[in-house]
């Protein structure tokens, strides 16, 4: 996939985040680092519901990935860096967002959120990708 093609794919899905949020969950996400916290909100909803009823494995991933996009989108916008689309393991490729020598795997934090641990913060995260990226 080229790197038009994987940006023209990411911004789709990140769009399809903010339509998500505000359909599912009446949430804004309005693309400021401070939409940041409401996507924590958003990720806090989905890791109760997980805890409740089990998401399908194609449903969490759909939610991670458009959820990644729109905070790599949110980072790119910010920070800078371009969408990757990592192929070293064939078995296990994934796309994130690069900057320097830095990889931010958006979407990975947001499944381990939703599936394992409530208390990681998408917005502390990006915050820390900010200062990582910026040394």
């Amino acid at each position: 996939m080229q790197s038009a093609e994987i940006n023209q794919l990411m911004h789709a899905a990140a769009q399809d985040a903010i339509a998500y949020a505000a359909e599912q969950h009446q949430l804004t996400l309005d693309g400021s680092a401070e939409s940041l916290a409401v996507v924590d909100t958003l990720l806090s909803a989905l890791h109760k519901d997980q805890q409740h009823r089990q998401h399908s494995g194609e449903m969490l991933f759909t939610l991670c990935n458009i959820i990644g996009a729109y905070v790599g989108e949110v980072f790119i916008k910010l920070v800078g860096g371009e969408w990757n689309n990592n192929q070293q393991d064939q078995s296990a490729p994934y796309i994130a967002v690069t900057f320097g020598d830095k990889e931010f795997p958006f979407a990975s934090v947001c499944y381990h959120k939703i599936a394992n641990d409530d208390t990681i913060s998408l917005q502390d995260y990006v915050r820390q990708a900010k200062e990582n990226a910026m040394q």
